[in-house]
């Protein structure tokens, strides 16, 4: 009897439409609750539904931590994660001159979950702050040091990313631009309005819905292109070496 090795069939496109769609729900629960928070809502009709409400405004809101969308942009970051470390595997049982940087990568994903769930780049604000007068731009001044870092990761893998086949340079480089805009240049937009109108209103809870969301539209991106080079490149699975 031979051992038959499990397939996988997915279809990277369907999976992008399902993380994409979830998280527009998310969104739009997010600036419902904030909806509810800032103008109000029509009388309270018992403890269930005093609960729903408190439910929606806290558990839901994008641009708090520790609640189911902090939860679904954790995993968002963990699958790149898996994905890039599979790669990296069966690259390694090929030789591959670059196998390692698939590894990096993983890594990197696997910090950016991590801080994603721990908030530790939000402890930044405070220090950065009183290292620097960085003004309106940069409300929230962990962004500094953050511009510095995507800096060095582009220096870091720019002979992996000029090794790439064109289709993949286009993938990558446009889901990682998406992702990065969210995360930098959200946080500016976000940052300038917290600056100029305070974080306790109803226009500051939409912008950061919507700047969260590009984030996770861009990670989303990322573990579409990640399939599609599976595919393309891994046809018959991903295999370890054990």
């Amino acid at each position: 009897m031979t051992d038959q090795v499990p397939i996988i069939n997915f279809n990277p496109k369907r999976i992008f439409i399902t993380l994409i769609s979830i998280l527009m729900v998310l969104v739009g629960l997010s600036i419902w609750g904030q909806r509810i928070r800032y103008i109000g809502v029509g009388d309270i009709h018992g403890p269930w539904h005093e609960f729903l409400i408190d439910l929606l405004m806290q558990s839901f809101y994008l641009d708090l931590e520790g609640n189911i969308p902090t939860y679904y942009n954790v995993v968002l970051l963990l699958i790149p994660t898996a994905l890039l470390f599979a790669i990296g595997a069966s690259k390694s049982l090929l030789k591959d001159k670059f196998r390692y940087q698939w590894y990096m990568l993983a890594f990197v994903f696997l910090l950016l979950s991590i801080d994603e769930a721990s908030s530790l780049h939000e402890r930044l604000i405070k220090p950065m702050r009183e290292f620097s007068d960085a003004g309106r731009l940069f409300y929230f001044a962990w962004i500094v040091p953050g511009i510095a870092a995507v800096i060095l990761f582009g220096l870091f893998f720019l002979m992996f990313f000029l090794h790439l086949d064109r289709k993949f340079k286009v993938l990558f480089f446009i889901s990682l631009a998406v992702y990065i805009g969210g995360v930098i240049g959200g946080e500016i937009v976000s940052g300038y309005y917290a600056a100029n109108l305070g974080l306790k209103n109803f226009t500051y809870a939409v912008v950061a819905s919507l700047e969260e969301s590009v984030e996770m539209i861009g990670a989303s991106m990322i573990i579409y292109s990640l399939l599609v080079y599976i595919k393309d490149y891994l046809p018959e699975g991903i295999t370890f070496k054990v």
